[in-house]
Formats: structure tokens, sequence, C-alpha cells
């Protein structure tokens, strides 16, 4: 049986792929010995592990402590803003933490790292496909390194967060929704509410959209894995919603929530809280008009639209952190879409000076403003603030454009 040279091709890019990956799970194994660490991702493994392994519901205060005293060596002080370390997650989340909390907890953080660094480049590929943009493949590559290497995405791998499989499954989602995909589309965006402040506004637009453009498919899918997800975690676990918002209260009164409104509003502390609620308010108005007119159009508009509400989601007072910000890959290369249909060559030299800006200056800024061992607030400001402005900016080529050509 002959096999084609194309056949021989797709098999050693498959092999290079696969030593790649397990080259750096065990990298990442190395790494985990040397330098203890993933505290975002710890909390979760340990309440997985208990729950599994011991029978203890992953609320429960010794699990707390068996993650503090993994962190700390001892108890948390809180006073000192040292992280109590609860699981503080919705329980259907454990969909995805339960296995790693049957394995080591090296060998389980070396994984998790393998995962959320393959998951970096992803959304670059979810992103361009949303874009409808083909960047060149040095373009590709560059874009690759980024997401793995910019401070908001390297901060998520080595602390082991959560958000950028949660940013994949947003993205997957409207991936799937753009491919008429609606039943993967559904199940995706109801495994979202595992960490549900980051699709809090995602969901209901994307419900709004569908009802509006007759998505029963996506709507029943959606509903449907909503329903089955707490359904069977409360038969597991009947009273998980009240331990679970005990523990965000508990997470709240030591632990500051900033996002760039509220940064933003306490630089005239006199009004700040007048402030807060003002931005948001208007914010959230802006968004419900963007919906409104995204409603019966094209799928670049429902793109633009669904950026535009994952920008402003980070923006305003939900719960939030800078590792979040990974969500916002594709929304910088649907921007990054806009330079190059527009620009031609002078886009393309100006996404590569943008990426290298991008790149260099949150380090910097990073490095000039470390308080400690915690990152200053300022953090929070740029990546979202300049994207809303891409965003709008791009918003006559996007939606417009596109629908007088349409």
């Amino acid at each position: 049986m002959n096999i084609s040279s194309s056949s021989w091709l797709r098999l050693v890019l498959v092999l290079l792929v696969l030593a790649i990956i397990v080259g750096l799970g065990i990298a990442n194994y190395r790494f985990t010995l040397e330098a203890p660490g993933g505290n975002d991702f710890l909390p979760r493994w340990v309440g997985a592990r208990y729950w599994l392994i011991e029978g203890v519901n992953p609320y429960d205060a010794q699990v707390s402590l068996a993650a503090q005293n993994m962190i700390y060596g001892r108890a948390a002080d809180p006073t000192k803003n040292e992280d109590v370390a609860h699981f503080v997650y919705p329980l259907p989340s454990m969909v995805f933490f339960a296995p790693f909390g049957l394995l080591p907890y090296p060998i389980s953080r070396a994984v998790w790292m393998t995962l959320l660094e393959i998951g970096l480049p992803l959304l670059v590929l979810l992103g361009a496909q949303l874009a409808h943009w083909k960047p060149s493949g040095k373009l590709m590559v560059l874009l690759f390194l980024f997401s793995i290497g910019w401070y908001h995405g390297f901060r998520s791998v080595i602390v082991g967060q959560f958000a950028v499989i949660e940013a994949l499954l947003m993205t997957g989602a409207l991936f799937a929704i753009q491919r008429q995909q609606d039943n993967l589309a559904g199940v995706l965006l109801g495994l979202s509410i595992s960490k549900p402040q980051m699709s809090a506004l995602l969901i209901p637009f994307v419900l709004v959209w569908a009802i509006r453009s007759k998505r029963w498919e996506l709507i029943s899918w959606t509903l449907g894995t909503l329903i089955a997800l707490i359904g069977v975690s409360l038969a597991l676990i009947n009273d998980w919603p009240l331990l679970w918002i005990r523990q965000l209260l508990e997470y709240s009164n030591y632990t500051t929530n900033p996002t760039p409104v509220t940064i933003l509003a306490n630089l005239v502390p006199i009004a700040s809280v007048t402030l807060t609620y003002g931005l948001t308010a208007l914010f959230v108005l802006y968004l419900l008009w963007e919906w409104v007119l995204a409603m019966d159009k094209g799928d670049r508009w429902f793109q633009w639209t669904a950026a535009l509400t994952i920008v402003i989601t980070n923006l305003i007072p939900l719960r939030t952190a800078t590792t979040h910000y990974v969500v916002l890959i594709p929304t910088l290369c649907l921007i990054f879409s806009a330079w190059d249909e527009r620009w031609g060559k002078k886009g393309r030299i100006t996404i590569v000076f943008s990426l290298f800006v991008v790149f260099i200056g949150l380090w910097s800024l990073f490095l000039l403003t470390l308080e400690g061992n915690f990152e200053s607030d300022i953090m929070y400001l740029p990546f979202p603030i300049l994207l809303l402005f891409g965003l709008w900016w791009s918003r006559w080529w996007i939606v417009r454009a596109s629908s007088l050509r349409v």
C-alpha cells in the first residue's frame, strides 16, 4: 500500500507536535520541582483531591487549611493579605479540576501548565478564524510567542489560572456559532459557568441574539447544559451554592477587587463611589445599545459586539484579575485584522510594532510598579482600555463597512 508524500508529511507533523508537547510537559515538571507555586491552581487541586479521595466537601474549612499549609507551611494570615486558599469556584468546575485531583501535585501542575501553554496559541488561532484573518506564517508565529510570553499570558501559566481554559470555552463557543455548530456552542457556553465572572455578560448576549435569530438549538443546548451541570452538582452537594457564596464573601473581606472603572474612579476620592456607579451604568447602557444594534446582523457584527461585551466585562466592577485578560487575545486579533484589511503592508508593520510595544510596555510597567510580591493596581488599566479604543476605531471597518458590502 503506497502512502502519499502529503500523508507522510502529516504524520511527521503530528509526531513533531506530540514530541513538543511531551518535551514541554517534562520541562514543566522539572520547573514545578524546582519552583513550587501555582497558587491559583493549588487550592482547586486540593479541593478536588480532598473531595475525590478523602470524601471531604471542597468548601470545608479543613480543605482551605490544607491548601494554606502547602502554600505557607502554616495557616494563612488574612491581615497580611495572605490567601486563605478557598476552593472558591462553583461546583460544576469540578468537570475540569477533578481529573487533576487524582494526580500528585507536581505532576498535576506540570500537566495543567502544559495545557495552558497550548491554550494560549490556540486562542490566537481561534481569534484569527473569528476575524476571517489570515496572517502570514511569520506573523502567526510571532502572535503565538506573544500569547505565551506577554505579561498577562505568562502570569496565567505560572500561577495556573483557570482563565485560559475559560477563555477557550468562550472563544470556542463563538467559533462554533460562526460555523453553525450550535450544539457544540451551547455545551461550551454552558461549561463557561465554571468561572462565571468572565462569561457573565457574554452568555446573556448570546442568548438574546439567538432568540432574535431563531437559533433555537443554540438556546436549548446552552440551557440544557446549564441545567444538567447545576442539577448534577446539586445532587452531589445540595448546599454548594450557599457554601460557595460564603467563600466568595470571605474572599472579598481580605482582598481588594480593582477594575479599570474603580481604579479611575478612585482618582477622585471624594466622588469615587458616585463615579464608580456612574461609569458602570454608562458602560452597561452603552453595551445594551450595541446589543440592540447587533440583532439580525451578520457574523462580523455579532463577533465585534461579542468582543466589546468581553472587553466591557473586564472594565466594570465584576470580580476580575489581570490573568483574565487572556480572553482578550481574540479581540486583539479582530482589531489587527481591521488594520491589515485597511492598511495592507503598513498595517502589518503596525501590528508587529504594536506587539513589541505591548509586550515590552506591560513587562516594564509591572517591574517598575511591583509592590513587594504583589502587582500594582495599575496593571489592570492599559490593555482593556487600549482594546476598547481599538474596537471603537475598527467599528466602521468591521461592522458598518461589512454591512454595506452585504
